[in-house]
């Protein structure tokens, strides 16, 4: 029996000496991989570290994106050290000196904006980006309906309103609505339950579409 048992025995405390092997490697990568993470969020809220010298210097002036549409609005950051003075070219925004500021721009056009600092010794520095805005996108603003429900025979009435947009399609009704930014209405004799798609299309082929069903019972 005891020559039986110590085999079994063996086995059992190799079982648990490999099962504590696996649970420690797998805690031990576990928490590398929790301090690289909570190292690499720690690098992204860390201020930048001022330098050691008495120079003016810019540390940081970058854009959220380099491309909007036009109305759309973009974040502009800057940062300088050792100045007594910044400026924005163009003007949209009066700066003052420092670490780290972030504002909103909405340029009507692609725009260069150039930040200068000024050191207390009257030298300057600066840095520039640019920012290409693009056509606005169409957009279907509303689409108002009399009843989602009629009676065969009944009308339905549909006023819609879109923006930026160079033609306007009202499928299956194969109707083209003006283009003009302003409240259009059309009305017509549902002939059975349909699904209607409008469509808002830009020169570009960019697209908005909001689809609608009407029922007739």
């Amino acid at each position: 029996m005891k020559r039986i048992l110590l085999p079994v025995a063996v086995a059992a405390v190799l079982a648990l000496v490999y099962l504590g092997v696996v649970f420690l490697t797998r805690y031990t990568a576990n928490r590398e991989m929790e301090q690289a993470w909570r190292a690499r969020e720690a690098a992204k809220n860390k201020p930048f570290a001022p330098s050691t010298g008495t120079g003016v210097r810019i540390v940081q002036f970058y854009a959220s994106s380099g491309e909007i549409a036009r109305g759309e609005h973009a974040t502009v950051c800057y940062g300088v050290e050792n100045a007594r003075a910044v400026r924005l070219d163009p003007a949209i925004e009066q700066l003052d000196p420092s670490f780290n500021r972030c504002f909103s721009v909405s340029p009507r056009q692609t725009t260069t904006f150039k930040l200068t600092a000024t050191g207390q010794d009257g030298r300057e520095v600066s840095e520039s980006f640019t920012i290409r805005v693009g056509a606005a996108p169409p957009r279907i603003v509303s689409v108002d309906l009399s009843s989602a429900g009629v009676k065969p025979g009944e009308t339905v009435t549909m006023c819609v309103r879109v923006e930026n947009a160079s033609s306007v399609r009202v499928e299956p009704l194969g109707w083209s609505i003006p283009a003009s930014g302003t409240r259009i209405c059309k009305t017509w004799f549902p002939p059975r339950t349909l699904k209607y798609t409008l469509t808002a299309s830009s020169a570009d082929g960019r697209k908005d579409q909001e689809t609608f069903t009407v029922r007739v019972k």
